[in-house]
């Protein structure tokens, strides 16, 4: 009896559900490797594999991102040049090199600035006698440029954007992604770029690591300063109680970017009830000049000022003018010991203290809760992570990114020698395993003295400042320290 003469009901059913299965194995796209994520590590890893011509030429790749990549490029390639988004990452030369020559990735050179040295205070009283100066080659460049580069660079077409991951099945031989758009693709290797909340690490040893929240907030804004700086564009960093306050140039005229690590309060006076920019630049002027005293006294003045809906804009200016008469007086005073000649002075003041600030611009003001994580494992079989997937670390050391990169060269590596050798691209114990142990050593390292750094100088205890003002003039007169701490941070080690 021909099979399709069957009249049987439960026959019937089982060729029913025969065809369903048959039809949605059809319906599903195959890849040797999809990425999750197309924020700056996912498209990193997307331009590595291009460029690579053993892995282009041989594997297919998708990428899937759940937001609207071309609607945020369109924004950010209307803008002009002298404009700026508000975050921003530290990029070495080592990876600058990297993105450009190996990755072909066309930046806007127009909106990256270098700097060579960055300055670091220990917030106390009479603090500007604890100062580190490190000289030490670093990028500053837009989250958008890299993600627009990367975007622009022939990639259209391998990625899926508007899409999420709803589930992931592992009941076939390869992970089944099944997407929000009625689309399921399959892949040889799954790699997890979608950052701190990833569903790909909780794929991963049930994304168990090693973390903790700080309980405090990271505050990003763009600046304008009082007056076009005509020195080499630097970094400024200080070591309030709160947190650090770094100060980093986004051109080389009159403009900059900060990363302000604060608690719960000064978030919700930063982000959302202080809209005068004024204010904002003014508190920074103080944060850098005066004694911690004095800095705070005006930071409550703001926390009083601000505390009701209605606001006295009459006590805002009266305020401002306040700040900029102290901070003037004390900025010449400062001057004033080093020489008596004005331009002197005037030289001295940019060449040891950052920029004063005219404003903060209030539409680029934004928050992030900051933590440290660390995944106990990078890898299983047919999945991986990378970057912030896998690590967080404290801005301070303004690293995120580059670790990030320095996974993907890893990764990318194996990759190659897997395809070299004939190993499947998804063994986790032949392949992925050995980029993790090739990577968790020197991410360990930056993340235990990052977080060190900041537990360090957070201690609000008048015996710990002393000690570490101490300790910073040391280090300050300990060239080759500085030299092996520049090295590391510059990414030539």
């Amino acid at each position: 009896m021909s099979l399709l003469t069957i009249t049987n009901k439960s026959t019937d059913i089982y060729l029913s559900d025969m065809f369903k299965v048959t039809r949605s194995l059809y319906n599903v796209q195959h890849y040797d490797i999809v990425i999750v994520g197309g924020g700056p590590a996912g498209l990193t890893m997307l331009s590595a594999l291009k460029n690579n011509p053993k892995i282009n030429n041989k594997l297919t790749f998708k990428l899937i991102e759940s937001n609207n990549l071309s609607r945020d490029i369109k924004n950010y390639s209307e803008m002009n040049d002298d404009q700026f988004t508000n975050r921003l990452i530290s990029i070495t030369p080592k990876n600058i090199e990297f993105l450009t020559s190996k990755l072909k990735l066309p930046l806007n050179f127009n909106k990256i600035t270098k700097f060579n040295s960055i300055s670091v205070f220990n917030g106390t009283t009479d603090f500007n006698k604890a100062k580190i100066d490190i000289q030490t080659d670093s990028y500053m460049c837009e989250i958008m440029n890299l993600v627009n580069s990367n975007y622009q660079n022939d990639q259209k077409n391998h990625i899926l954007e508007n899409t999420k991951v709803k589930e992931i099945d592992f009941k076939s031989n390869y992970p089944i992604l099944k997407l929000n758009n009625d689309t399921d693709v399959s892949a040889k290797l799954v790699i997890g770029c979608d950052g701190y909340n990833s569903c790909i690490k909780k794929l991963i040893n049930n994304g168990q690591g090693q973390g903790w929240s700080y309980n405090s907030f990271g505050v990003v804004g763009n600046l304008k300063f009082k007056y076009p700086i005509t020195s080499t564009p630097k970094g400024w960093q200080i070591f309030l109680n709160t947190g650090p306050l770094a100060h980093l140039p986004l051109n080389n005229k009159d403009r900059g970017s900060m990363v302000w690590s604060c608690n719960k309060k000064m978030f919700e006076l930063f982000t959302k009830k202080c809209k005068n920019g004024q204010i904002l630049g003014r508190l920074i002027n103080c944060a850098y000049v005066l004694d911690r005293p004095d800095y705070e006294y005006y930071l409550n003045k703001a926390f009083d000022l601000y505390k009701n809906e209605d606001v006295d804009h009459e006590l805002e200016e009266k305020l401002i003018e306040s700040m900029d008469k102290r901070v003037d007086m004390v900025s010449e005073k400062l001057a004033s010991t080093n020489t008596s000649n004005t331009q002197d002075n005037m030289l001295y003041m940019e060449e040891n203290y950052p920029p004063m600030l005219d404003s903060v611009d209030v539409t680029t003001v934004g928050g992030f809760p900051l933590k440290v994580f660390h995944a106990d494992e990078y890898s299983k079989d047919r999945l991986v992570l990378i970057g912030d997937a896998c690590h967080n670390t404290h801005p301070l050391a303004g690293q995120g990114l580059n670790m990030g990169i320095e996974d993907i060269k890893e990764l990318t590596k194996q990759l190659e020698n897997a395809l070299d050798h004939g190993i499947d691209i998804g063994n986790n114990e032949l392949v992925l395993k050995k980029y993790h142990q090739n990577r968790v050593l020197e991410n360990s390292m930056m993340l235990i003295g990052t977080d060190f750094l900041q537990k360090l100088f957070s201690v609000n205890h008048p015996a710990v400042h002393n000690l570490t003002n101490v300790g910073m003039n040391v280090f300050n007169s300990l060239d080759f320290v500085k030299e092996w701490l520049s090295f590391r941070v510059s990414g030539k080690k």
